[in-house]
């Protein structure tokens, strides 16, 4: 049985570590991770683990922002080739968990096809790149995806529209498997998880429409709030509870005050992964209404998966790759972006109709259950890891 290496910065996080716990042959991993890595709250680093072996490793370039370079070398661990040569045999299999488009993954590929070893990569790009650039700087970025592609046996695509945009670099016999880089932990994120969040911040007997995530102008967040003022115009017993920070936080937080709803909207900067399974199950809706920005458009939306198998019905938007987690009309709903003005309608309509938030919640649930819990990837990713050495 070929060993699996796989490396890259993601696996730091342990809530992103925690598919490969799901592993029948975890003896089989061997992970090469940075020994440290940067985060918006200071450095992590690997877990420790006595049942998987993970070798830390010096990593450069932990951002995007660097002069020149930019995220192209980002996670980049030049002593990744050195520590294969001493471990890893031809016919072994390298995942490495960067984008096709890095210097990072081309690095990787390069060292893996001198050794003859299986190479993988991941990606969740969903718009395409020649949708995204232009000029010299689509010709450089094609130039290398095309590269680590010949490098590679195959790739794990995170949504469908990534595979559909390598499949124009692919040739012949490249392999594809379409799972995200991890799963969602189903078991601490299920309806039955407890929180005293409700008593803590006087919401008993309130309505309550939450989000999570990054405070930016991708996550739609003005918008809500926007739409959370008719809402609550109409329903006085609504709170809007927004958890998480980012640039634009203190723009969100003046606009609640313009729109004089500062007392109904809760700013919540930071909860535990652990802490937030309570909130989502004692919340009423889950709103995420994602916008595209600057060549970008949602991924996935690991928030969004985690909130449905809470059993809460989610309110999000038809842009990027929203609608293989959400499933419209049916876990939840998906309007347009930027829309205010539809945003409270359905929310009005969701809270309107508690037998429909219910039948949403349970269905969102089932579609994570069978879809993207740590069980289901965990199994798609070995066995097609495996496979690639057949």
């Amino acid at each position: 049985m070929p060993k699996i290496f796989v490396t890259s910065y993601p696996y730091v996080y342990e809530r992103y570590f925690k598919v490969f716990d799901y592993f029948k042959n975890k003896k089989n991993l061997t992970f090469l991770l940075p020994a440290k890595w940067k985060t918006r709250s200071g450095f992590i680093v690997p877990p420790i683990r006595d049942d998987i072996k993970i070798i830390p490793v010096k990593a450069f370039f932990y951002g995007s922002n660097y002069p020149i370079v930019k995220g192209l070398l980002k996670g980049w661990m030049p002593a990744i080739g050195k520590i294969l040569k001493q471990s890893a045999n031809p016919g072994d299999i390298l995942y490495s968990a960067s984008e096709p488009n890095l210097l990072t993954t081309l690095f990787n590929s390069h060292i893996a096809r001198k050794m003859k070893l299986k190479n993988v990569f991941f990606t969740w790009q969903n718009v395409h790149y020649r949708e995204r650039l232009n000029g010299m700087k689509l010709k450089i970025t094609e130039s290398v995806v095309r590269r680590n592609v010949a490098n590679s046996a195959g790739a794990i695509c995170g949504n469908h529209k990534s595979e559909q945009i390598l499949r124009d670099y692919a040739p012949a016999g490249f392999k594809f498997l379409r799972a995200p880089i991890s799963g969602v932990d189903t078991k601490l994120f299920q309806p039955t998880a407890k929180s005293n969040f409700r008593t803590k911040y006087g919401l008993d007997d309130n309505f309550v429409i939450t989000f999570a995530g990054v405070i930016d102008e991708r996550k739609g967040v003005l918008t809500l709030i926007r739409a959370f003022k008719v809402v609550y115009e109409t329903m006085p017993n609504a709170r809007l509870m927004i958890i998480g920070t980012g640039p634009l936080i203190s723009q969100a937080e003046r606009l609640a005050n313009e729109l004089d709803i500062t007392d109904k909207v809760i700013f919540i900067n930071w909860l535990a992964n652990e802490d937030l399974p309570g909130v989502f199950s004692s919340s009423d809706i889950f709103a995420y209404p994602s916008e595209p920005f600057g060549g970008w458009e949602e991924q996935f939306g690991y928030s969004i998966a985690e909130a449905s198998a809470c059993e809460l019905p989610v309110i999000s938007t038809d842009t990027g790759s929203i609608s293989e987690v959400v499933l419209n009309n049916e876990t939840g709903i998906l309007i347009e972006p930027k829309d205010p003005a539809q945003l409270s309608e359905v929310i009005l309509r969701l809270a309107n109709d508690e037998n429909l938030r219910k039948n949403m919640g349970r269905a969102g649930r089932e579609h994570i259950l069978k879809n993207f819990s740590h069980e289901i990837v965990a199994g798609k990713m070995e066995s097609w890891l495996l496979s690639l050495s057949e």
